[in-house]
């Protein structure tokens, strides 16, 4: 009787230890946790156009000689900028907005998918092409303003990172809902022109 229970007892000492060791499982890659600021926008005025940009940023003027109106958008901790560059019209629409296609294409390459939005706020005579760029590229987010006469506004997002769309991507979606916002705020200082160019272009 004694051996049976210590032959059981063994038994199921043995089993125990079988069913406790876990197999090898390959675990899901995994990102650090980015913690969001709340959303919150501020009124922003520069000397070419006043708009709203997110109260978490903060606004680097750029006053070197020929960069009137430009300034970064920094996003601090989640190390994303949005860079603005101003330019006054001086009969050269076509040139720089085939300038801003030009730095759009540079990304083409590795993206996988560019998706471009008109933009026609006729009240403000904001208009021009937002294009939302996926992959692991410099920069997801391109943008320009104009209102075909005088004002011309270029944006972009870069990342103070290495491309990883997969990891930065709440930073990414956040950042693109901020220029919407900004976008959709938009107003030109002094006077603005028509559509009539700019609507030549933004199918480019």
């Amino acid at each position: 009787m004694k051996v049976r229970c210590e032959r059981a007892f063994g038994a199921l000492m043995f089993a125990l230890a079988a069913g406790c060791t876990p197999e090898p499982r390959p675990l899901p890659h995994g990102y650090f946790r980015i913690d969001l600021p709340p959303v919150a926008y501020v009124a922003h005025d520069a000397d070419c156009y006043s708009a709203e940009v997110p109260a978490a940023v903060r606004v680097l003027p750029r006053r070197a000689e020929g960069q009137r109106c430009w300034s970064d958008l920094d996003y601090g901790p989640l190390k994303a900028r949005v860079h603005l560059t101003y330019r006054t019209v001086n009969g050269d629409l076509d040139q720089l907005i085939d300038d801003a296609h030009v730095l759009k294409r540079k990304h083409e390459l590795k993206a996988a998918r560019i998706r471009s939005h008109m933009v026609h706020r006729d009240s403000a005579r904001v208009h021009g092409t937002v294009f939302e760029v996926e992959g692991d590229v410099a920069s997801p987010l391109v943008f320009y303003l104009t209102d075909s006469s005088t004002h011309f506004l270029y944006g972009a997002l870069y990342f103070m990172a290495r491309p990883n769309a997969d990891s930065l991507a709440p930073v990414t979606d956040r950042v693109r809902a901020d220029m919407r916002h900004f976008i959709g705020s938009l107003r030109w200082k002094g006077p603005a022109g028509g559509v009539d160019q700019a609507e030549q272009h933004t199918e480019q």
